[in-house]
């Protein structure tokens, strides 16, 4: 095999190339100008619906997001409420318990300011009791009093 021969070869490798590709560049310019240009209407309706189902739906979840945030700020709230309650009730119930070991004394004490002429509100207030309760501490010690009055006369 010559050069000659090889370069013949060459040439014709290379013509035979460049036509196979004119012809597939024709080919592909025949079936893009076949196919129509822009989109059609089917599609673009289609299209349009799925984007107004989209919106609505997003519509919705945004809806949707704001009651879950009202619910969790109400639930908040709430929580806090009851943990604020709870502490009150806990100190509460450490007062009564640490109440019961002086009972005996509160009651003296509002026993000898109602003596001193103080009111059922004043002697509350400095107590720390409520008005009900002092109404019956001195209820109870006047039943007391005349209890013992009445079987001291009694021959």
């Amino acid at each position: 095999m010559s050069i000659e021969f090889m370069l013949g070869l060459q040439i014709f490798a290379d013509i035979a190339l460049c036509l196979a590709i004119v012809f597939l560049i024709r080919t592909a310019s025949r079936e893009i100008k076949k196919r129509p240009q822009g989109i059609s209407a089917k599609t673009f309706s289609e299209f349009s619906k799925l984007i107004e189902d989209s919106r609505r739906s997003t519509d919705d979840l945004f809806h949707a997001l704001n009651e879950v945030k009202g619910v969790v700020y109400v639930l908040n709230e709430k929580e806090n409420r009851l943990k604020t309650l709870i502490k009150e009730s806990d100190a509460m119930l450490e007062d009564r318990k640490s109440g019961d070991s002086n009972c005996g004394e509160k009651y003296e004490d509002v026993i000898k300011m109602a003596g001193q002429g103080l009111n059922e509100k004043e002697i509350a207030d400095m107590l720390n009791l409520t008005e009900g309760e002092i109404c019956l501490i001195l209820d109870l010690h006047r039943k007391k009093n005349e209890n013992s009055y009445s079987h001291n006369t009694i021959p």
